[in-house]
C-alpha cells in the first residue's frame, strides 16, 4: 500500500442508505492505494452522503459530484476549500454571530401563529422525558399528532380547531402560494407547514424553518458568506437527518398504532435542533481542519448524463493518474423518496405535494413526481444501459474506474438472473469487459438491512476497471 499524504478524517455521515463508511477501511481505501497514485484525481460521480469525496481529500485532487442538491451542498461543506484560505475561514464560524439574530426574528414570528400547539407539545414531551407520562399519556398524545397532521394548506379550514386555530392564517389564503414565489417572505415556515408532526416535532419544525432563515440571510458583506451558508446548510442537514421522528430516512413518518413508535417518536421530539446543528458544525469544521487539502477540488449538483460529452467521454478528465467511482443505487427505490426532505429544506422553494386520488396529502408528503429525480439505475428495463453509459463515458477519457455494487441484492444482478444467467456476476464482468481490458471483481461479506426486513447478508462489490480499450488503441 502505498505511503499517503496522511491518515485521513472518516466523516460522521448524514444517516444514508449505502453510505460507505464501514467499506472505505481496509478495502475501498486498499483499492485506491493500488490504482490511484497520491496526488492523483479522484472522480466521484454519485458522492450521496459525501464520506467518500470526503476521506480522499486528504490524498487526492476530488471531483465530486450528485444530483440531489443536498448531497452537493454536503460535500462542498467538507472538500470545496482551498488551503489558502480554509483557516481563516474556519475562525471566522461563529453560529451565534451568524446566525442568532435573524434565527431569533423568525422564530418569534412564527411562534407567534402556534403559541397553544407549541405549549402542548411541550407539556407531552416534558411528561415523557421526566417519567411522569400516565396511563392515557399515549392515549392523549396520539390524539394530539393525529389532529396535526392533517394540517397542511389545502386541507379543510373547518379541519382546525383546538391548539391550531391561530395557524389559520398561515394555512389558508395566500401565504404558501406567496412564498412559493418569493421564499424570501418571513416568516419562512416550510418545514412547519410542511412536516411539523409527521416528521419532526412542531417545535423541531420552527427551528429548522428559523435557522433555514437565518442562513439565507447571513450578512452579503460577509467575505465568507457562500462559504458559511455551505457548511451551516450542510449541518442543518445533518441535524435533521438523525433528527426525523421515523426511522433513518425519510420514506414515511412512523406508524402510531403501537404505544412504542409514540415513544420513540417522543424520545426524537426532545432533540433540540439548534444544538444539533451546533454539535454537526464543529464535526464539519473538525473534518475539514484535518484534511489536508490539494487546490483544484470541484463540487458539481448534476445528473452524470449532463457531464458526459459529444464524444462519449466525461467534461472533466482526471488524465493518466486519475480515476471515476461510481457507487449507484442498487435496488430499484429512488433516492428521491427516502430523501425527499434533505431535498426540499436545501432547495427551499415550497413545492407541491404528491396527493392520492381522491385529493388527500400522502402521509410520506412527498413532492410531485415532476419535481423528484427518477435514475435509470433503478429500471430494470435501462439499468443495463446505464452502466454501458458510464462504462464507455470513463474508458473514452482513458481513466480506470471503479463501481461499488452488490451482489446478489444489486438490480443488475437481479435482471441478469431473471435473464437466465447462472453467474450473473461474470455477465456483469463480461459487460466491463467491453470497455476495459483488464477488470477485477473484489468482495467483502457485509450485513445490511432491508426496508422494513431483517438483516441479510450480502456481498459488498467493488468492480475494479483499468487498463481502458480506449487507450490501448489510441497508442
Amino acid at each position: 500500500m502505498r505511503e499517503t499524504k496522511q491518515a485521513p478524517r472518516l466523516h460522521r455521515s448524514i444517516w444514508y442508505m449505502g453510505a460507505k463508511s464501514r467499506l472505505i477501511p481496509g478495502f475501498l481505501e486498499r483499492v485506491l492505494a493500488e490504482e490511484l497514485p497520491p496526488g492523483g484525481t479522484f472522480v466521484d460521480l454519485m458522492c450521496g452522503s459525501g464520506v467518500v469525496s470526503s476521506w480522499c481529500a486528504g490524498m487526492y485532487r476530488v471531483i465530486s459530484n450528485d444530483v440531489q442538491g443536498y448531497s452537493a451542498v454536503i460535500a462542498r461543506s467538507l472538500i470545496g476549500h482551498s488551503p489558502g484560505t480554509r483557516d481563516d475561514f474556519l475562525a471566522a464560524l461563529d453560529a451565534e454571530a451568524d446566525l442568532g439574530t435573524s434565527f431569533d426574528r423568525n422564530y418569534k414570528l412564527l411562534a407567534g401563529y402556534y403559541e397553544e400547539a407549541l405549549a402542548e407539545e411541550a407539556a407531552f414531551l416534558d411528561a415523557y422525558e421526566k417519567g411522569r407520562a400516565d396511563g392515557d399519556w399515549a392515549d392523549r398524545y396520539r390524539e394530539y399528532l393525529q389532529s396535526a397532521a392533517v394540517l397542511f394548506p389545502g386541507a379543510k379550514r373547518e379541519s382546525i380547531s383546538g391548539p391550531y386555530e391561530s395557524a389559520a392564517p398561515l394555512l389558508f389564503g395566500e401565504e404558501i402560494e406567496r412564498r412559493r414565489r418569493d421564499p424570501g417572505l418571513r416568516p419562512a415556515c416550510l418545514a412547519t407547514t410542511y412536516y411539523a408532526n409527521v416528521y419532526f416535532g412542531l417545535r423541531q419544525s420552527l427551528q429548522i424553518d428559523s435557522l433555514r432563515a437565518a442562513i439565507e440571510d447571513i450578512d452579503k458583506s460577509d467575505p465568507y458568506r457562500e462559504l458559511k451558508q455551505t457548511h451551516y446548510l450542510s449541518a442543518l442537514l445533518h441535524a435533521a437527518s438523525v433528527s426525523t421522528s421515523g426511522t433513518s430516512h425519510f420514506a414515511q413518518p412512523r406508524h402510531l398504532a403501537k404505544n412504542s413508535e409514540l415513544e420513540a417518536m417522543a424520545r426524537r421530539r426532545l432533540t433540540d435542533i439548534c444544538g444539533s446543528l451546533r454539535e454537526y458544525s464543529a464535526a464539519i469544521a473538525q473534518t475539514v481542519r484535518e484534511t489536508s487539502f490539494t487546490e483544484g477540488n470541484e463540487v458539481f449538483n448534476a445528473d452524470y448524463r449532463q457531464l458526459l460529452d459529444s464524444e462519449g467521454g466525461f467534461r472533466f478528465t482526471p488524465g493518466r493518474d486519475g480515476l471515476f467511482y461510481l457507487d449507484p443505487p442498487y435496488t430499484a427505490d429512488n433516492y428521491s423518496r427516502f430523501y425527499h426532505v434533505l431535498e426540499v429544506i436545501t432547495r427551499y422553494d415550497y413545492p407541491e405535494l404528491k396527493r392520492g386520488k381522491g385529493g388527500e396529502l400522502l402521509r410520506g408528503r412527498y413532492p410531485v413526481l415532476s419535481q423528484r429525480f427518477r435514475s435509470d439505475f433503478c429500471s430494470p428495463a435501462k439499468v443495463e444501459d446505464e452502466f454501458r453509459r458510464v462504462l464507455k463515458g470513463a474508458s473514452c477519457c482513458g481513466a480506470k474506474l471503479v463501481i461499488s455494487y452488490s451482489s446478489p441484492t444489486g438490480l443488475l444482478l437481479k435482471e441478469y438472473s431473471g435473464q437466465g444467467y447462472a453467474e450473473p456476476l461474470e455477465r456483469f464482468g463480461a459487460l466491463c469487459g467491453e470497455f476495459y481490458e483488464k477488470v477485477e471483481i473484489r468482495r467483502r461479506p457485509m450485513m445490511h438491512s432491508g426496508q422494513g426486513d431483517s438483516n441479510i447478508e450480502i456481498d459488498e462489490l467493488l468492480v475494479v476497471c483499468s487498463e481502458p480499450y480506449s487507450r490501448n488503441r489510441a497508442g
